[in-house]
């Protein structure tokens, strides 16, 4: 009796099969990593725009609450350097300038145009007693705090005169005492609200 030996090997229709689900399966590896890439990386993102926006916002409400009482005298009136609008903020307050030191200095909050929609920019400058005025300050290169604001709006919370009851208002402009709080709104040109950033003047304590 003779035996024949069969020597049985893949057919060409199974390598192709075979191809076709590993080729399969190496796809769902790869999207899957991606995905996960992605992901990751806008977790990242996510962090770095909370852990940005967290610093602006503590620096912004130490601007406004440490800001300085210097008063001028205009046309023998002693006036408050303090003036506020929907869109702006002038006041007296410590700026850093070297190596920590911290100098008291005219200090401009406002709205500017921006690449994308409006930037929140400040200016500084040192106070001239002389020549009472923010014209120094509003004269410097601006520094971009906050870009693609869609809406900012400043309000300030007091009394204007003795007569009233304290309520918000949108100007705060030659008064003999600084507002008690004020407040800052945001909207981004995403659609994004920043949380209210609320600040106690403490020039009103002085």
């Amino acid at each position: 009796m003779t035996f024949r030996r069969r020597a049985r090997g893949f057919t060409l229709v199974e390598m192709l099969i075979g191809m076709t689900l590993v080729g399969f399966i190496l796809t769902l590896l790869f999207a899957g990593l991606n995905l996960g890439t992605r992901s990751w990386e806008a977790g990242e993102q996510r962090i770095a725009t909370s852990s940005r926006q967290a610093v602006v916002v503590d620096f912004l409400r130490r601007t406004l609450e440490q800001a300085y009482p210097l008063r001028w005298t205009v046309e023998n009136e002693e006036r408050l350097a303090f003036a506020g609008d929907a869109e702006s903020v002038r006041l007296v307050g410590p700026v850093p300038i070297r190596e920590g030191a911290l100098v008291n200095q005219l200090v401009v909050l406002e709205l500017a145009d921006g690449e994308t929609g409006h930037d929140l920019v400040m200016r500084w400058a040192l106070p001239d007693l002389r020549e009472p005025g923010f014209e120094p300050a509003e004269a410097a290169k601006p520094k971009v705090l906050i870009k693609g604001i869609k809406r900012l709006t400043f309000a300030y919370f007091g009394t204007e005169s003795e007569m009233e009851e304290a309520t918000w208002h949108d100007r705060w402009v030659e008064q003999k005492d600084p507002p008690e709080l004020i407040r800052l709104q945001l909207l981004m040109e995403n659609g994004e609200a920043w949380p209210d950033i609320v600040a106690a003047s403490r020039v009103r304590t002085q």
